[in-house]
């Protein structure tokens, strides 16, 4: 199987750049539909970091504040598979960074674990989300959230039901 149209120039910016973000939309086919979130493609082979993944986010907030942590995450060598807070990404707010729980891999990797197939690139080994706090101030498990985080699915947690 090669790699659809669609994902050759992620590929190849990947190849160029060492790494990449694609921003995944409701509607790939119309470049006005809603952004749903924002992965990175070989920042596990260039920094042996992580994949990133955010959502939520508008392209330009997105893309500023990836960079940024994939900045601070090469730079400052903070990534120790336990969730991390960072101030000062964007704007003075706060992020904290958490494993993306396996059974979400196939969903939000997808990206990485086709590309990695079929350009002979090693498996996808984990992905890591970034949060943003809500407009209260709080991330989704603060006791004292009062957002509903509908832009921001937990992905750091199972979704599966107890004992099913």
């Amino acid at each position: 199987m090669a790699l659809s149209p669609e994902l050759q120039p992620v590929a190849a910016s990947v190849d160029r750049d060492g790494w990449a973000k694609v921003y995944v939309q409701k509607d790939p086919a119309d470049p006005k539909s809603k952004l749903l979130f924002t992965v990175t493609v070989g920042l596990q082979e260039k920094f042996g970091l992580p994949e990133l993944v955010l959502f939520g986010l508008d392209p330009e907030l997105a893309d500023g504040m990836i960079h940024n942590v994939a900045a601070r995450l090469v730079k400052e060598k903070l990534w120790a598979g336990q969730p991390l807070r960072l101030d000062g990404v964007i704007e003075g707010e706060e992020v904290e960074l958490r494993s993306v729980h396996s059974e979400h891999l196939g969903e939000v990797g997808a990206i990485n674990i086709m590309i990695r197939r079929e350009t002979g690139r090693p498996p996808l080994a984990g992905m890591v989300q970034v949060f943003w706090s809500g407009d209260d101030g709080h991330f989704p498990w603060d006791a004292e959230s009062t957002d509903d985080f509908r832009d921001q699915p937990r992905l750091d947690i199972s979704w599966k039901k107890e004992g099913a």
